[in-house]
C-alpha cells in the first residue's frame, strides 16, 4: 500500500537560490518601511544573504526599523523641549513611567536584533548560518591528546 502525502514539500530536494535583486516591497508596508526594505535588501543581495524564504523576515525588519526610527525621533524631539521627557512620562498624579516611545523603540530594537541573527549579521549567527564551527580550541585539545597518548 502506497502512502500519498499531499501538501508536503521537501525543501531539501529543492536548491534554494540566493536572490540577485530585491523584489518590490509589499504594498502594506509603510513608506519608511519600504525605504528600509529596499536598503537592507540591497545590502543582503550584495553579501549574498537574501533568499526567497527570508523575504518575510526582511518585511519584519523594515517595519521594525521604521518604528525604531520614528520612536527615536520622537524621543529626541521631546528631549529638545525638556530633557528627559522623551524617556519618562509624568502623569497628572505626578506618577512617572517609561515613555511609550522608549517602549516602542526597545521593542523594535529587539525585533531588529532577531532579524540580524536570521540574516547572519552578527559574528555568532554568521558562523552558524555558514556552517562554520569555531574549532580552534578543539584542534589544540586534539593535538594535546595525540601527543600525550
Amino acid at each position: 500500500m502506497e502512502l500519498i502525502h499531499k501538501n508536503v514539500i521537501n525543501i531539501q530536494s529543492e536548491k534554494i537560490e540566493y536572490l540577485q535583486t530585491v523584489p518590490n516591497p509589499p504594498g502594506y508596508l509603510s513608506a519608511p518601511a519600504k525605504k528600509h526594505y529596499k536598503t537592507m535588501g540591497e545590502k543582503l543581495v550584495e553579501i549574498n544573504q537574501l533568499k526567497n524564504v527570508y523575504l518575510n523576515a526582511l518585511e519584519i525588519f523594515a517595519e521594525a526599523m521604521a518604528q525604531f526610527e520614528f520612536a527615536t525621533k520622537q524621543i529626541h524631539s521631546k528631549n529638545k523641549e525638556e530633557f528627559g521627557t522623551g524617556y519618562i512620562q509624568t502623569y497628572r498624579t505626578k506618577a512617572t513611567n517609561i515613555s511609550t516611545e522608549v517602549v516602542l523603540r526597545n521593542d523594535a530594537a529587539a525585533t531588529l536584533l532577531k532579524c540580524f541573527k536570521q540574516f547572519g549579521l552578527d559574528p555568532r549567527s554568521e558562523r552558524e548560518l555558514k556552517g562554520v564551527e569555531n574549532v580552534g580550541q578543539l584542534d589544540l585539545f586534539s593535538e594535546f591528546l595525540k601527543e600525550n597518548a
